[in-house]
């Protein structure tokens, strides 16, 4: 009977340990322009596993769990977290690792490890809940999920776990080597996989936070005679009722399984060890058998293709390979869409343990086992990590090494010409993961690449990012062009449990889609309010004219000459006249879209809630300009939409949200205005142009008062595009971007309280000499990024 065999290597084991990565020769198996880096050696690794923050967690088979951090230098910091007490002969070990969706706010991670027991040989399986922090693994955290696990052969434990998008556990299950019932023998004559009484060879789906089946496994129903088996154990006296913890089954060793990222479905595909023929990769599915020991990959058991189909009752995999390919199918990996080369999207990266090749399945279902990705040495596990450079594959070899792949450099987004916007009728909804199928929210520490629906020659978008009700505070989404490398700079910042959201200018790629990455757990919208395009000649519309920003309507106030707004239908909505104020032209036909920051304005006790602002007389958009949550909070966004009615007027719909100000920031040309080339946007990559945090720069700008700043634009340029965020902020309270003194009666962002992460994207008009003036009505850590200028 064939097994994985673990060799042996040198250990890092009970310290923190610096290492300078060392260059791998670059494979023939590469492709152009990709590297492959020995980060680490570590002891008998089983397992790579990626923490949201971009470092990596490496199992070893003897039980220890390390951690490695790797500097921007390529420095690798190898710290022992921490050590469980298992059984290490033979496949058993510490196995299988996850860190919880919302780990940051939990510490919870899922372990699969054998360990010393009474059971049949002398050792079982287990999967346990534990708390890490910072310093390591909280040993006496442990809550037993599933337990006696059989483990009777030694071999064919299986071992990972992974959490779907549905927030469920599931745990890989192999057959044990030898019947735990002993009633039909080992190796092919296993027929465990098909004991729907027994754990073994089998896909689990529990509840991560008790351990119990989920309602819709196959065996939960009423009348399916599915019993409770997750302590039960899986032994010669084990009842014969059927499991409510199974998944799927007919499995035999199904050593690695991998969740597609790039979807909020749960999909996922499981490598599951052959017997002495096949290799084979499956499609989880719910209730599937796919029919080991009966079948070995296409064909029944010892048998290579042509093959006859399954019989009715059984699934096929979806991909297999034979001896001249490899002896033991190990590791897999989804690629993230967006991030590597174009030809890896929809991929699948897969590697066999023993001939070492890793290969891509792609988008359309090939392999070609001719040209692999990766030449390794024996790999166990890879998993793809997002780290502030780039995104790599992380691997590890049963020699004890770790490596990293990373595709070629990304270089950030280039700077664009010029351009002109065009807006939507109204801001439509382009993305909303709780209206996916199924609703699920985005991942912490993860990406997802997002298609907008743009048109073919559009450059960036316009768009608004709400972070709905993240698992925990600091959160932060950036919104940047796909196969770029990754801004430091963040597009939205929200608390938790808040619904936040933020203007910003994103670039597209030619496909009109951009890369979304989320620090924690998170739900997630996106708004299209419009689209930019290359203008390099002077033109009439798209323009923007900046003007002084100057306050149009604060409801809190009277409806005066000077304060014009009204109701809308005996609602609380507001119709708010634009055209003709504050520098905004009469005539309609000169506008193609009003900038104005909305702030919506709550009371004590209030709720929370949003407003939507809209061309009047329209409908009203399935959109959001600005989120404000409960008791006292103030926000502030920036809107660009165009105006409706005869009078030129906007609507908002008020929901949830006490009071509103409106600030005219300028206008967009429109067909009837003149020819010139003045007012063109140019799109630059995020750019710091200040952090108080650091020292540099203006003295005291971001504390109370009044400080210059002078962004680094050409020196015609008429106005910045840039996100002021208050870092934290020193309490509740305002920032105004303007030009020149005196100081208007406006807001560019506000706080409701100390200690707030707030961001918000402006259009600022800069004085005659490039500069513009900062304000802060208290004393604020304030940064400051560009992401363009106009003309």
């Amino acid at each position: 009977m064939r097994r994985l065999s673990i060799m042996l290597s040198v250990a890092l084991l009970g310290a923190t340990v610096a290492l300078t990565n060392t260059a791998v020769p670059t494979a023939a198996a590469l492709p152009s322009g990709f590297s492959d880096e020995l980060v680490a050696d570590v002891n008998r690794p089983t397992a790579v596993e990626a923490l949201p923050d971009g470092s990596v967690i490496v199992l070893e088979q003897g039980g220890t769990i390390q951690r490695i951090t790797r500097a921007a230098d390529g420095e690798a910091t190898v710290t022992s977290m921490g050590s469980l007490t298992v059984c290490s002969n033979s496949e058993r070990g510490l196995l299988g690792f996850t860190p919880d969706p919302d780990f940051f706010l939990s510490g919870y991670v899922y372990v699969y490890y054998t360990i010393p027991s009474t059971q049949p040989g002398g050792c079982h399986n287990r999967v346990s809940r534990f708390v890490m922090t910072a310093t390591g693994l909280d040993v006496g955290s442990e809550f037993v999920l599933v337990d006696n696990i059989s483990s009777n052969a030694g071999n064919h434990n299986g071992g990972d776990v992974e959490i779907g998008n549905d927030g469920h556990l599931y745990i890989a299950v192999g057959d044990a080597g030898r019947d735990p019932r002993n009633d039909s023998g080992s190796a092919g004559n296993n027929d465990a996989a098909q004991d729907l009484s027994l754990l073994n060879g089998k896909i689990l789906r529990v509840d991560r936070a008790t351990g119990r089946a989920v309602d819709g496994n196959p065996f939960t129903a009423t009348g399916s005679g599915g019993v409770e088996c997750r302590l039960r154990g899986n032994d010669t006296t084990t009842p014969n009722t059927p499991c409510q913890e199974i998944f799927a089954s007919g499995l035999r060793n199904p050593y690695r399984f991998a969740f597609d990222p790039n979807t909020s479905a749960t999909r996922f595909f499981i490598n599951d060890v052959g017997q002495s023929t096949r290799e084979e990769i499956n499609e989880g599915k719910l209730n599937a058998n796919y029919g080991w020991p009966e079948r070995e990959g296409q064909c029944p058991q010892g048998d290579n293709p042509p093959c006859d189909e399954p019989r009715f009752g059984l699934t096929d995999p979806i991909e297999d390979y034979g001896r001249d390919r490899g002896l033991y199918i190990t590791a897999g990996a989804f690629v993230p869409d967006g991030v590597w080369p174009a030809e890896f999207d929809g991929g699948y990266l897969f590697a066999d343990g023993a001939f070492g090749d890793i290969w891509l399945r792609d988008a359309d279902g090939d392999v070609d086992y001719d040209d692999p990705v990766v030449e390794a040495i024996q790999p166990t596990d890879m998993t793809f990590v997002h780290e502030p450079t780039g995104t790599a594959l992380w691997y590890v070899q049963q020699d004890g090494e770790v490596h990293r792949v990373a595709a070629p450099s990304p270089v950030a987004a280039p700077d664009s010409g010029a351009l002109r916007y065009e807006p939507l009728d109204a801001m439509d909804r382009r993305f909303d993961s709780r209206e996916q199928t199924p609703a699920a929210p985005l991942r912490a520490g993860q990406t997802r690449l997002i298609d907008v629906d743009a048109p073919a020659d559009a450059v960036a978008a316009m768009v608004n990012i709400t972070l709905v009700r993240p698992a925990v505070s600091g959160s932060y989404a950036t919104a940047w062009e796909p196969r770029t490398f990754r801004p430091t700079t963040s597009n939205v910042n929200a608390p938790g449990g808040s619904n936040v959201g933020n203007s910003s200018i994103v670039p597209l790629d030619a496909d009109g889609r951009l890369m979304l990455y989320t620090s924690v757990t998170t739900g997630v919208v996106v708004d299209v309010a419009g689209f930019f395009f290359d203008a390099p000649d002077a033109l009439a519309a798209g323009r923007f004219v900046a003007l002084p920003p100057a306050r149009l309507v604060d409801t809190r106030d009277p409806v005066s000459d000077t304060n014009e707004y009204g109701g809308i239908d005996g609602s609380d909505d507001v119709r708010v006249p634009v055209a003709g104020k504050l520098g905004v032209p009469s005539d309609l036909g000169q506008i193609s879209a009003v900038a104005v920051v909305i702030a919506g304005i709550n009371n004590e006790g209030s709720s929370g809630g949003f407003a939507t602002a809209y061309p009047s007389g329209g409908d009203v958009p399935l959109a959001s300009s600005v989120n404000v949550n409960g008791d006292n909070d103030v926000r502030a966004n920036l809107a660009i939409l165009p105006v409706g009615g005869a009078d030129g007027s906007i609507d908002v719909l008020m929901q949830g949200v006490d009071n509103l100000t409106v600030d005219v920031a300028g206008y967009f040309t429109g067909d009837d205005s003149e020819v010139d080339g003045a007012g063109r946007f140019h799109l630059s990559a995020p750019t710091r142009e200040y952090d108080s945090r650091t020292g540099e720069g203006p003295a005291g700008l971001g504390l109370s008062g009044t400080g210059t700043i002078n962004p680094t634009v050409p020196d015609d340029a008429s106005a910045i595009a840039q996100n002021l965020t208050l870092a934290p902020s020193g309490g509740r309270g305002f920032v105004t971007a303007y030009p020149t003194d005196p100081r208007p009666t406006v807001s560019s962002l506000n706080a409701s309280g100390p200690g707030q992460i707030r961001g918000a994207l402006g259009f600022v008009t800069l004085a005659d000499d490039g500069s513009e003036r900062i304000y802060a009505s208290a004393d604020n850590a304030l940064v400051i990024d560009r992401f363009g200028w106009f003309e």
